[in-house]
């Protein structure tokens, strides 16, 4: 037997023990890290009471190294006793993956719309939400173009929208459309070549290279993927270093027919401090929004949540009331509706305490909390005749023209939604106008808001901005606007 021949059947025989070790190592990192820093590791050779380690990269390998080198060593001391050495060593040829396994890679889909078994990303993705699917994602007014674009780019076999660039508020579902494009593309060909990132894993990973004086195995990486997926690519504006690398990537993998998929809270013709020529690559795609939820959304998102656990805990039913209750007072965010779901199940796990609205006010005090601030009257006219470009004298005056009598009519509808006040006094603070007024106009704004989708997103825009619009003087020490006001605290 040649040393070579050695060498090999030394690592295949080696080959258990270094299986322990990256299942103790999984569960020490959590699996994120290890799928970024262990699971790109290779073994060499195991012979002499020495084990020889590949990486992929010396930037790679200088990290491993630094930060996992140690306990790396003293497991497989710990498991193999007869090993006291390791080295790690720089091999950028690929993984090779055991013919069982590439047999074994189903392309069909599970009940969640996903691929049955975990699929091998590029180094340094992001591992796949096993829940964020098509499936899964409930759509309405706010996203039905996201997710059909999404869908249209995910089933395409060459690139379409590139890049599909999706923007909008946390929490509305950006990064459940990114996972559900990369698994579908996925059961479409296992053996594509996928990287989910967020734009500061991007930052890091370009720095760590420049540290190491490596950046041509960083470039390499992130050219050698067929999908390309960034979440939150508002993270690195500004930093015109990372942004130059990100943009020479995005223009080879185009040029290439490679996909792209970008998120940011933002559309990029919004972003500051960029070039026009960042500015105009980003928006050479299609650029779409996910807006804020509505009511009828969020209800809809609550019951698909609701049902997915019943069908965990069986004994487990939202019902109407709760559900309703809760899509109306938590109206900002779905991550945060979906908080607020997981804190029911575990207050009534057991059964014992009833679903009521009561429990509700209790088990979500702090949710609550959240979106209780006291609005008024005055913040209203500011945030209406600011967004209409109007002063609030104009929303108080006897002024009839159509630009402000809509305005005027959208602010004592928001002040009817937003206030405990009464139509009659909704009128006072409006010119001493007749509470018939204020009626007419809350009826106008609610027929229009069911008949003008677009009108009725501006209007729910609006309200969102008042909503979170921050307490006076921004500061906790401060009274909030409302008491500032006069008002009463609301009970």
């Amino acid at each position: 037997m040649t040393s070579q021949e050695a060498k090999s059947a030394g690592s295949e025989s080696f080959e258990p023990i270094w299986q322990r070790v990256r299942e103790r190592l999984k569960i020490e990192l959590g699996a994120q890290r290890f799928q970024y820093w262990i699971d790109p590791l290779r073994i060499v050779s195991a012979a002499d009471g020495r084990v020889v380690i590949a990486c992929t990269s010396r930037f790679e390998r200088d990290k491993v190294v630094e930060s996992h080198g140690e306990r790396i060593a003293n497991l497989i001391a710990e498991l193999a006793g007869e090993f006291g050495a390791v080295d790690f060593v720089v091999d950028s040829r690929p993984r090779a993956v055991p013919p069982t396994a590439a047999s074994s890679r189903a392309t069909t889909l599970d009940s969640l719309g996903v691929l049955p078994i975990e699929p091998t990303l590029v180094q340094g993705s992001i591992p796949l939400n096993r829940t964020y699917s098509f499936d899964s994602f409930v759509t309405g007014r706010s996203n039905q173009i996201a997710y059909q674009e999404a869908k249209r780019t995910a089933e395409s076999d060459e690139p379409v929208n590139n890049p599909l660039f999706l923007y909008g508020a946390t929490g509305l579902g950006k990064t459940h459309l990114m996972h559900a494009i990369a698994w579908r593309k996925l059961q479409r060909n296992p053996d594509l070549r996928v990287l989910l990132i967020t734009a500061e894993t991007f930052m890091r990973m370009f720095v760590t290279a420049l540290k190491a004086n490596d950046t041509l195995s960083f470039k390499n990486q992130m050219r050698n993927v067929d999908l390309l997926l960034v979440d939150d690519l508002h993270f690195i504006l500004g930093k015109e270093a990372t942004q130059e690398e990100l943009l020479t990537a995005l223009d080879w993998l185009s040029d290439n027919r490679k996909q792209i998929i970008l998120s940011a809270d933002r559309s990029p013709s919004l972003f500051e401090n960029i070039s026009d020529r960042a500015r105009s690559r980003l928006l050479k795609g299609a650029s779409i929004e996910i807006g804020p939820t509505d009511f009828e959304l969020r209800l809809a998102i609550l019951e698909s949540k609701a049902r997915a656990v019943s069908r965990e805990r069986p004994g487990f039913v939202l019902n109407s009331e709760a559900a309703h209750f809760m899509a109306q007072r938590i109206n900002t965010n779905t991550r945060e509706l979906e908080g607020a779901l997981n804190r029911v199940v575990m207050q009534c796990a057991d059964g014992a305490r009833p679903i009521t609205i009561e429990n509700l006010n209790t088990w979500l005090a702090d949710f609550l909390r959240a979106y209780d601030r006291r609005v008024t009257i005055e913040e209203i006219k500011k945030k209406v005749a600011e967004h209409y470009g109007l002063k609030v004298a104009d929303l108080e005056s006897p002024n009839r023209s159509r630009s402000i009598v809509r305005p005027r009519q959208v602010s004592m509808f928001l002040a009817r939604l937003l206030t405990p006040r009464s139509y009659p006094e909704i009128g006072r603070r409006f010119g001493n106008r007749d509470h018939t007024t204020v009626m007419h106009a809350v009826e106008t704004i609610q027929r229009l808001i069911g008949v003008d989708p677009t009108f009725g997103e501006e209007v729910e825009r609006l309200r969102l901005s008042i909503r979170n619009w921050p307490i006076e003087g921004g500061s906790a020490g401060l009274r909030p606007a409302a008491q500032a006001e006069g008002d009463q605290p609301q009970v």
